[in-house]
């Protein structure tokens, strides 16, 4: 086990800081409402403007752009679950939280990679770099606290 006090004992701040900051962020986006669709289209450099849509089908495009976004604060509150995991040292908090970090950046390359490849996109949207940043902080601290987790 990891020496009383050390980085290994306190991981799991950093885990409830990024999972709460992943929520934070998702509910900020699910506040711009209808703004993300207009946005999402700036980005694509489309010259379609969302009045020229009809209505139902503007409704099923908002309902489809937000849909991932609920599964994300479904993301989030697995890594504060797991975060409380590592508090409590329990046998696969470590490798759920790793696996959780891991995943977030695999999201974060494919996104990406759709975007600016496949879409030809200038850059990549905001989503993309959180899920990155987020999945990098995460992996980074439960490598460097691995020894403090035993069977890790």
């Amino acid at each position: 086990m990891a020496r009383e006090g050390g980085f290994a004992d306190n991981v799991w701040i950093i885990m409830v800081i990024v999972s709460s900051l992943f929520i934070i962020f998702t509910i900020f986006i699910f506040s711009q409402g209808d703004g993300v669709f207009p946005r999402a289209l700036q980005l694509a450099g489309s010259t379609q403007v969302v009045e020229d849509i009809e209505e139902n089908a503007l409704g099923f495009i908002n309902m489809s752009m937000f849909k991932p976004l609920w599964e994300e604060l479904w993301i989030g509150l697995f890594g504060l679950l797991f975060a409380f995991g590592l508090k409590r040292k329990m046998k696969y908090a470590w490798t759920l939280s790793l696996l959780w970090g891991v995943l977030h950046i695999a999201n974060a390359a494919v996104q990406g990679g759709y975007e600016l490849i496949i879409l030809k996109w200038s850059n990549a949207c905001a989503q993309t770099y959180v899920f990155l940043i987020i999945g990098i902080i995460a992996v980074v601290s439960l490598l460097v606290a691995r020894r403090g987790y035993a069977g890790a």
